[in-house]
């Protein structure tokens, strides 16, 4: 189980909205809590339409009566201020990241900002690649970004898991974080597998399926029946360790796929992995995952490829 999550806040009631998440979580696990800030050279004076942290004092100031106040009768929560401004937040977070050893990040994907920025390299990509970078040789922390609805509400606790799957051991990394989730929240996990139909097929599969149309549908099917395998397996392993645990693969186009499921489901809770790079490079499928992350209503795990698969229990 989760026993120590950080929650890297900014000062504004935007990022505030992960603490109900946060101190579920906790409360289901007996975890601890870590709330970080870091001050932000040359910041704005505003963000979000609230005065921002300038120094040390005013942002200590401000931990100790957030804590006071949204953790009144809790021991078990910290909170740490950076001593000095940085020129690079993702950084600083990433060594706080090293220095805390948490097992799960807690942030806000604080609304539309964070769809516009997906492409320059938003917070979360960002420290997950300066994560990846510092701890090379440890199983990576995932990262749980949660999304706001239109009226900036959080839905919580969370009630579905979707985790797509490619058949890609590196790509499933998210799998024993999600478990860990299921089992604390008690709530269940499907995977999915999307199959592409030949009229979804791209770049040199699209050109061969023109070609050879009959050999790539027995491609594709041959696909179809190896990832029911794939996912069957996982499901099994899951069901072992009390997860409510569900497969299904579609003849589907990927993206299009996991978006309808996940509105079927009434998944409010996405599991992505990554390969912690920057920028556009950051998740594992360039053309799928930012369709998902702009248009799926949900929250997502962020978990990097690099490192170790973790346990499901």
């Amino acid at each position: 189980m989760f026993r120590h999550l950080l929650l890297p806040l900014d000062g504004t009631a935007m990022a505030e909205r992960v603490i109900p998440v946060a101190r579920g979580l906790a409360q289901a696990s007996d975890a601890r809590i870590t709330l970080v800030h870091v001050i932000e050279r040359s910041a704005p004076k505003q963000r979000h339409g609230q005065a921002h942290l300038q120094d040390q004092d005013s942002a200590q100031a401000y931990l100790r009566a957030l804590v006071a106040r949204e953790f009144p009768s809790s021991p078990r929560v910290d909170w740490h201020v950076h001593d000095e401004a940085t020129g690079n937040v993702a950084e600083s977070l990433a060594l706080h990241t090293q220095e805390f050893s948490p097992d799960l990040l807690v942030m806000c994907a604080h609304g539309n900002q964070w769809w516009r920025e997906r492409f320059s390299g938003n917070l979360a990509q960002r420290l997950l690649h300066a994560i990846k970078d510092r701890l090379p040789t440890k199983i990576p922390v995932p990262v749980l970004l949660v999304q706001p609805d239109e009226q900036g509400h959080v839905e919580y606790p969370f009630h579905h898991i979707l985790v797509p799957m490619d058949g890609a051991d590196q790509h499933e990394q998210g799998l024993g974080a999600a478990a860990q989730l299921a089992l604390q929240l008690k709530i269940p996990m499907l995977l999915f597998t999307a199959i592409p139909p030949t009229d979804a097929l791209k770049g040199k599969d699209s050109a061969t399926a023109a070609f050879l149309p009959r050999a790539t549908e027995e491609v594709l099917h041959l696909a179809e029946q190896e990832a029911a395998r794939h996912l069957t397996v996982h499901v099994r392993e899951l069901q072992e360790t009390g997860v409510s645990a569900s497969g299904r693969v579609m003849r589907v186009d990927p993206a299009e796929g996991v978006l309808a499921t996940a509105r079927e489901m009434h998944s409010d809770l996405i599991v992505l992995g990554t390969h912690a790079q920057s920028a556009t490079q950051a998740f594992w499928s360039a053309s799928m995952t930012p369709k998902i992350l702009h248009r799926a209503h949900a929250s997502f795990l962020l978990a990097p490829a690099e490192g170790s698969p973790r346990p499901y229990g």
